[in-house]
């Protein structure tokens, strides 16, 4: 697979090797925008152990389970 195949599949933008966008002098340009990119994919990873529950359907409780969708997980919590 080539480089940046891959990149452009998933539907991020691509440095040209050529051409006035491909100039050297636009480097920092290039660098920031690959770190709002990382930053992007950051911002939709969960938070914490209750983050990753949530994001997950994973929920706890003392009373029985309401609502939901098919997959939630449910956890009651016995006195």
């Amino acid at each position: 697979m080539a480089v940046g195949d891959q990149a452009q599949a998933a539907g991020f933008p691509l440095v040209p090797d050529t051409g006035e966008e491909g100039r050297v002098r636009w480097g920092g340009r290039e660098i920031n925008r690959t770190r709002d990119l990382i930053a992007a994919v950051k911002a939709l990873l969960p938070i914490g152990k209750p983050g990753y529950r949530t994001a997950s359907g994973i929920s706890t409780g003392t009373a029985d389970p309401t609502g939901g969708v098919d997959g939630d997980i449910y956890f009651k919590i016995l006195d």
